[in-house]
């Protein structure tokens, strides 16, 4: 059995400014603006099975504190075997404020997360 999965991969972003330079094991998997993301897909990304490294670049306007910033991700994140549904073709990255984040998988496009769900609920409800 192979140590690796090919998927496409989503990202999505629950942070209140945009994000660059986003890198899941080195690899580039694109940026999203501010509470954005879920538009852009990144096809074919060979994932390994086991620990991941997840960082991204903060951006913003001029004078944002941290702007350019490389954030690594807080939370371990690991990809198992067993943790990838059959017929998975996608791998949702969920980036949230707390700087940690969160992978899904689905057959189709994925969908915000529940969290990111709560979070984008919040934002709407102050008006952004």
């Amino acid at each position: 059995m192979s140590n690796e999965i090919v998927l496409s991969v989503v990202l999505f972003n629950y942070v209140n400014r945009p994000i660059f330079e986003v890198l899941l094991n080195g690899s580039d998997i694109g940026g999203a603006m501010a509470y954005g993301g879920g538009g852009g897909i990144m096809t074919g990304e060979t994932i390994p099975f086991g620990a991941q490294t997840l960082s991204w670049r903060l951006s913003g306007p001029e004078g944002t504190p941290r702007n350019g910033d490389t954030v690594m991700a807080k939370n371990a994140l690991a990809i198992g075997k067993n943790q990838v549904p059959p017929n998975s073709r996608y791998l949702g990255v969920h980036i949230y404020p707390d700087d940690t984040a969160e992978f899904t998988f689905s057959q189709y496009i994925p969908e915000v997360s529940p969290r990111g769900e709560t979070i984008l609920a919040e934002v709407r409800k102050r008006g952004r």
